[in-house]
């Protein structure tokens, strides 16, 4: 049963919906919102994985320090499988250097705290942490950056014009926590590898001269069945599947996207209970598209293993999303997994040939003109879209072909 979000501007806190957090935060001037956000507690980053040799198939002469997410390797089989496909991935990562000879320490990218004592002929890794432990390599350590969005210089501008188009739409001001500072990474790494197709690896290569593409994987959850979805009616409904950053992600487009088009529903899947800031703002902004108006559905955030996905997926036949920078849209893939047709920008990397639509511009009257096309394709034509969406989720975006082909590139760079 697919259940709605009830508008929580309305419900008195005495009804027990606001965590302390949040009714505290209701009675807060803005700078002490932030301020009580600088000290509000968070669980510290799980402790680095000293010597992970799981793979190897002989003698490890060589050591690698990946700086990226260490909390997979404390996690058990069933437990990987749930999360974020990052956590697999990392693991492959693990084992892709085992299997070329390397001893492999992990360390947290959040971890400002290790200091290194071993010596390393490879660091791969990303964010902060990458910067702050290249003074600790030797001169021949080789230095791989692991980019998982776009590059840091196009992410800010896009999400600065973001907010300027909010701005002189709605006349709210409203701005995102940077997610990537002013760097030189890209240009200090001996390499760099990239989520995303190759307009995401086009960012970079102005930076570096060794640049390297990589798919991300898709969740295969419930392979779905094309002779029981109706088309009919499925074209006529509509998927927002996203995270954290709602403005980012385009949410606010696509609610005034449909908003005008009364004849299709949306359902929106994603944090709109969210605590931070800047994504609560905008659920406060565009309440009355997404509480209280009937073609628009608030369902929240949803597991991708739920009876509640299974369902939106078999309902919605188009998962929207307009993005302003991606590298590989991870949750965008597990819909095309279940046979959703993806409908995207192009700054979400992923390649939507003979299975989909790229939105060019994203602007409103784009997407209305190019939702109400797709919504009016015959039924027969969007179930052969369907299939080869999830063909394509099953052939490409596999974990077994991440795994092979990070390997694949890490060879390259190595040698």
């Amino acid at each position: 049963m697919i259940e709605e979000l009830r508008d929580p501007y309305t419900i008195s806190t005495k009804a027990g919906y606001y965590s302390p957090w949040l009714k505290a935060r209701r009675f807060l001037g803005p700078y002490k919102r932030r301020l009580l956000e600088r000290f509000r507690r968070k669980a510290p980053p799980p402790s680095p994985v000293i010597g992970y040799t799981d793979e190897s198939k002989g003698g490890l002469n060589k050591r690698a320090l990946i700086a990226y997410i260490a909390q997979p390797f404390y996690m058990k089989a069933e437990e990987l499988k749930q999360g974020n496909s990052n956590r697999l991935q990392a693991v492959e990562i693990a084992k892709a250097f085992n299997r070329l000879g390397y001893i492999v320490d992990v360390v947290d990218w959040l971890d400002e705290t290790f200091i290194p004592t071993n010596h390393y002929d490879v660091l791969f890794g990303m964010g902060d942490n990458f910067g702050r432990l290249i003074p600790y390599m030797g001169d021949r350590t080789i230095k791989i950056y692991y980019a998982t969005g776009s590059y840091w210089e196009f992410e800010n501008a896009a999400e600065d014009a973001r907010c300027e188009g909010l701005k002189a739409r709605r006349g709210i001001e409203l701005r995102l926590p940077r997610r990537m500072t002013a760097n030189t990474w890209t240009e200090i790494a001996d390499a760099v590898i990239v989520i995303g197709n190759q307009r995401v690896v086009s960012l970079y290569t102005p930076h570096n001269r060794r640049v390297f593409g990589i798919d991300n994987s898709a969740h295969l959850t419930a392979r779905p069945d094309f002779d029981r979805k109706n088309f009919a009616s499925a074209r006529r409904n509509f998927l927002w599947f996203g995270s954290t950053g709602l403005l980012h992600k385009g949410l606010d487009l696509i609610l005034e996207v449909f908003s005008e088009l009364k004849e299709l529903d949306l359902w929106v899947c994603g944090p709109l209970e969210s605590q931070a800031e800047c994504d609560r703002d905008l659920v406060r902004a565009y309440r009355q598209e997404l509480f209280h108006t009937a073609n628009i559905h608030p369902i929240g955030w949803i597991s991708i293993y739920s009876s509640q996905f299974r369902e939106l997926t078999e309902k919605c036949a188009f998962v929207v999303s307009a993005s302003c920078a991606e590298g590989m849209s991870g949750g965008i893939l597990d819909c095309i997994a279940r046979g959703v047709i993806p409908m995207v920008s192009r700054e979400s990397g992923i390649d939507t040939d003979g299975l989909g639509v790229t939105f060019e511009e994203s602007s409103i009257a784009e997407m209305r003109r190019v939702v109400t096309d797709m919504a009016n394709k015959p039924p027969n034509v969007c179930r052969r879209l369907a299939e080869e969406a999830c063909k394509q989720a099953s052939t490409r975006y596999i974990l077994e072909n991440f795994s092979r082909n990070i390997e694949r590139i890490l060879k390259t760079i190595l040698e």
